[in-house]
């Protein structure tokens, strides 16, 4: 039942930013949550010194959370959200792949303990930030809607904490 649960949301997250939504902004941050139950008992073995056995469906949804993150930071510009919140889920998109590639390729105990910790930071952030860009898609932030192409984003984004929701 679970499986049929998630696997439902990640075909809505799928779909395209046209069809994103606060909602799925909030989903995509309860999909983060759960994301950081199943990478704790990886810490948990590798903070014991044996290298955890990364299952496939956990590597699957890993990768469609970077991607939806791209996703949602294109939508944010559609939905007249700040830029910096856009920047921050493409930023997290990012890091997401980057601490995935370093779990795969890890050769010790260490190097994947330390690319979990990266995940389970990565996934507080997303949390954070789903709700920041719902409820500023749904309250409106004073920023007209903007019709091109998303901003491009600084080298270093601004961190979550500093990101104002007015």
């Amino acid at each position: 039942m679970l499986k049929q649960i998630s696997l439902a949301s990640a075909l809505a997250l799928m779909a395209g930013s046209a069809s994103a939504s606060p909602e799925l902004a909030e989903l995509w941050g309860a999909k983060a949550a759960a994301l950081a139950g199943e990478s704790a008992p990886l810490l948990d073995t590798a903070r014991q010194g044996r290298l955890p056995v990364l299952d496939e469906d956990y590597v699957i949804e890993v990768e469609r959370f970077a991607f939806n993150a791209a996703r949602l930071g294109n939508w944010t510009v559609q939905a007249g959200v700040p830029a910096a919140i856009g920047c921050s889920f493409r930023s997290l998109g990012e890091e997401a792949e980057i601490e995935l590639e370093a779990l795969e390729g890890a050769r010790s105990a260490r190097a994947s303990a330390e690319a979990l910790n990266g995940l389970m930071s990565l996934f507080e952030d997303a949390r954070t930030l789903s709700t920041a860009a719902a409820w500023t898609a749904r309250h409106g932030s004073g920023h007209p809607v903007a019709l091109g192409p998303p901003a491009a984003c600084p080298e270093t984004p601004a961190r979550l904490d500093r990101v104002a929701v007015r």
